[in-house]
């Protein structure tokens, strides 16, 4: 008997699935195709401490370094490419408050966008931490593609070279496209 009722059952559900409302795919919506990824990526990752900045002389306030930054440029992203956020989080245990310069410059070294904050001071028991957020769209999304390259430039407020600290920066960026068919 159990197993009339098994086979009655299994037979009941076979035939749901087979019987069940299927709609016409129209292919015609292809064209209509929308995709909107986001992409994000580690950015830039340093951490200096009073070393650092006794190597650049004069003053010993600034540390600067250059970093391509030539993937924006590709016609594919410049076409599609929304908007793009910068995020940075930067730990500072130095006493001393410093300020945050990121130029992106085209392949004459001409200034594309500017990207600049203060960072505060900290101390070596209670470090500070500063987050800044950058949002880049509409024009200045152009001029953002058109960088080659990145200089970053940290700007200390007064000479680091007897002072004990670190700091220690964290980014990233998301990148928004959208894609069209």
């Amino acid at each position: 008997m159990n197993l009339k009722l098994n086979l009655l059952l299994t037979i009941g559900i076979a035939m749901l699935f087979f019987t069940a409302c299927v709609k016409d795919t129209d292919f015609e919506q292809t064209d209509d195709i929308l995709v909107t990824p986001v992409i994000e990526l580690d950015f830039l990752f340093y951490e200096l401490n009073s070393e650092s900045f006794s190597e650049i002389g004069a003053n010993n306030i600034i540390v600067s370094d250059t970093t391509n930054f030539d993937f924006l440029n590709d016609e594919f992203i410049v076409d599609n490419l929304l908007r793009a956020e910068f995020y940075f989080k930067y730990t500072n245990s130095f006493p001393v408050d410093f300020v945050s310069e990121y130029k992106f410059l085209n392949e004459n070294n001409e200034l594309q966008y500017e990207i600049t904050f203060p960072v505060g001071a900290g101390a070596t028991s209670a470090p500070l931490i500063t987050e800044h957020i950058e949002n880049v769209e509409g024009e200045t999304i152009l001029e953002l593609t058109s960088a080659e390259k990145v200089v970053v430039n940290v700007i200390a407020s007064t000479a680091v070279d007897d002072l004990e600290g670190l700091l220690n920066l964290q980014s990233k960026t998301t990148y928004y496209l959208r894609i069209e068919q």
